[in-house]
């Protein structure tokens, strides 16, 4: 049994190494895991806030998640997260979900409603702002935040036998293909110490020309529990390529095609601003999570009464802008130049690079060990030292008669005091509190506190739970917000810190499937990119309302699942949201023997607004007022089933361009979906 497991790693792992080699020129949470928990779930919305200066996940405490001390390693295989300082853990429930298996593997299921560039792999950006996460302190990385691994959105493991997943989804034609590959092994070794490998691999060649995508993201995972010792351990290198087009250089290629041309062009033929360029971005990031756990023995059980912790983050970034078509990119920036103009290469051949280590040491005293301790309480310290380098536009020596340029190098470093009260257990009333100070450093004067409260009221013969949640931050912005350079961009600002306050509160109702949650924000000093591509700061008072509902209706084997966000924007010159986003799905559920199937229609709908566009040179959304996108609904059938220990679907995209007319599938301003096509998918597990 052991051996063809081996086998299979190894087949899936060299052939990886192999395809993984850029075809590029030269120049990154989901485990997805199956079928042995779930058959259906509302599926939660994300809320996750980053914090710049902070650029590991950091504390939302704005949704409650329940968080234990040990794992029950009685059960045959478990699921969990961890908080990126301390290392809580958190018990999770992997993808086994067969409702909407198929729209998950798509770029518009990573969230409600998802703008993006139009192939598998390429950047986006969330259409609902409280899906969306702060910028990082590698702005180049966010907008692949539906791709990359983080130890935080990663599910550790604890299994009692051998567990292995592998899934693949494919669509187009040779010439046009998108395709991906996941696959986890692991196992354990002895019931305290599990280890694995965590691979996907993605390479989209793009239906238009000059948009392919193309991702090898590794993590290398283990864990360690028992009584006094717990360790996590995450190691995560990664590469994302994706070619840059500008976009379609008419709309017309998609709205009237015929007027474009005396003879019908594939997609790949329609005109784009320019080809031949491409985005690189390279990442490591090594973490380990240690903690020492004082207690006593009671009833030969161990009572943990307090915890010394001790986390190591390393996350290193670089990118690259490198092109091969510089005649027509220039013309695209204005022929722009801020490096030095007698440097030896004029090829489009940008670069910058950053590191981040951090050091955070905790004490924890533990809920429960008394009558009196009814709750958690954390305190810790983080120090994280931070290396930027950028381009220089001075040479080393101007009287060189061929010109060499040192990179511009910046060290920055900050020190965060916190803590953390929670009380996790009871079935009336739970609620969290966190906190976390600049005290020295590039961001002192950093403030960020968070919380919720929640409980649980009868209803309808069960229980439904009412919670309410808020922050209030105080924060430095990034550095790639202050200063940046490149060959078409530079800026060096001077931005005061950004202010942002958050209220809400959700009603669940699991009796009927119904989940409301409706939130306010106030952001002050907020950083955006201009028209013209550049970060500006708008000093007013900018508000955002949301309502968010989540709506099953289900008869008999008719089910109709929905989700309704509704938002406003007191700046829609600023932030520019459409007013209704939709997602929809309708579906016949029935079984034939001992097969599952779900055969319906889902849509993607929003409002038609000035939807931000797409920077290439900076990887940015940023803000534009010559192209409304939306009013259009993007509608799919699909063929969704279930077998034993597999899910697959067939899927036809897009179908509603075959007879809604004119078609207008424009993700962003001259960024069009994919046009109708067949997708396919399957995800199957070994737990043997």
């Amino acid at each position: 049994m052991q051996t063809w497991r081996i086998i299979l790693f190894i087949l899936i792992f060299f052939p990886l190494r192999i395809f993984g080699q850029d075809t590029i020129p030269a120049l990154q949470t989901e485990a997805m895991t199956d079928t042995l928990f779930l058959q259906d779930s509302i599926k939660p919305v994300e809320n996750d806030i980053t914090a710049p200066g902070d650029t590991s996940a950091q504390h939302d405490l704005s949704k409650f998640a329940p968080v234990t001390l040990a794992i029950d390693t009685t059960q045959k295989i478990n699921f969990w997260t961890i908080t990126p300082r301390t290392g809580e853990i958190i018990p999770a429930i992997p993808d086994t979900i067969l409702t909407d298996y198929f729209n998950r593997t798509n770029a518009e299921g990573n969230g409600i409603s998802v703008a993006y560039l139009g192939n598998l792999g390429l950047p986006m950006e969330s259409r609902v702002f409280f899906e969306r996460e702060n910028r990082s302190e590698f702005m180049f990385f966010d907008p692949f935040w539906a791709y990359s691994k983080r130890p935080d959105k990663f599910m550790f493991i604890n299994t009692k036998v051998p567990y292995t997943n592998v899934s693949y989804q494919t669509s187009g034609s040779r010439q046009s293909k998108e395709e991906r590959l996941q696959a986890l092994l692991t196992l354990n070794f002895g019931r305290k110490l599990n280890v694995g490998i965590n691979v996907d691999y993605l390479y989209a060649r793009g239906i238009y020309a000059s948009q392919a995508a193309k991702q090898t993201d590794w993590v290398l995972f283990s864990n360690y529990l028992s009584d006094r010792y717990q360790v996590h351990i995450f190691l995560n290198p990664s590469s994302y390529t994706n070619a840059e087009n500008g976009g379609l250089d008419s709309t017309m290629w998609i709205t009237h095609p015929n007027l474009m041309n005396s003879r019908p062009m594939q997609p790949g033929e329609f005109g784009t601003r320019f080809n031949n360029t491409w985005n690189h971005n390279k990442g490591t990031q090594i973490f380990l999570n240690y903690r020492y756990n004082l207690g006593f023995e009671r009833d030969s059980t161990f009572i943990p009464v307090s915890s010394l912790i001790y986390t190591f983050d390393y996350t290193g970034r670089s990118h690259r802008l490198y092109s091969e078509d510089t005649t027509r990119l220039n013309a695209f920036y204005n022929n722009a130049d801020f490096l030095h103009p007698l440097r030896p290469d004029k090829l489009t051949n940008d670069s910058t690079s950053y590191y981040s280590i951090k050091n955070t040491f905790a004490l924890s005293l533990r809920e429960g060990f008394s009558e009196w301790m009814k709750f958690d309480l954390t305190g810790f310290i983080t120090q994280d030292i931070r290396h930027y380098t950028l381009m220089s536009a001075i040479p080393k020596n101007p009287e060189d008669s061929i010109l060499t340029f040192d990179p511009w190098v910046s060290d920055r470093s900050s020190t965060y005091i916190g803590g953390e009260l929670a009380k996790r257990t009871g079935k009336i009333l739970r609620y969290n509190a966190y906190a976390s100070f600049g005290v020295l450093g590039e961001n002192i004067g950093d403030i960020d506190l968070s919380g919720n409260i929640e409980t649980r009221i009868p209803f309808l013969k069960d229980t439904a739970s009412v919670s309410a949640y808020g922050f209030f931050k105080n924060l430095e912005p990034t550095f790639y917000e202050k200063q940046y350079i490149s060959r078409y961009f530079e800026w060096n600002n001077q931005f005061s810190k950004v202010r942002k306050v958050r209220f809400g509160g959700e009603l669940n109702f699991p009796q009927t499937k119904t989940k409301l949650d409706v939130g306010v924000e106030n952001i002050t000093n907020y950083i955006y990119f201009d028209k013209d591509g550049y970060p500006k700061q708008d000093g007013e008072n900018i508000q955002i309302l949301a309502a968010i509902l989540q709506q099953n209706i289900r008869l008999n084997a008719l089910h109709w699942d929905n989700q309704v966000v509704y938002q406003k924007s007191s700046k829609q010159d600023i932030i520019p949201l459409p007013d209704l986003c939709i997602y929809s799905s309708m579906y016949l559920q029935f079984n034939v023997a001992v097969l599952t199937i779900q055969m319906g229609v889902n849509a993607h709908y929003w409002t038609e607004y000035y939807s931000p566009t797409y920077e290439p040179a900076t990887q940015q959304f940023k803000l534009q007022d010559a192209m409304k996108v939306g009013n259009y609904p993007l509608i799919s059938g699909y063929l969704n089933c279930h077998l034993k220990q597999t899910r697959f679907f067939i899927q036809y995209y897009n179908l509603g361009a075959m007879f809604i007319g004119p078609p207008n599938y424009f993700s962003i301003p001259y960024y069009p979906v994919n046009p109708p096509g067949i997708r396919m998918g399957l995800s199957v597990d070994w737990h043997n």
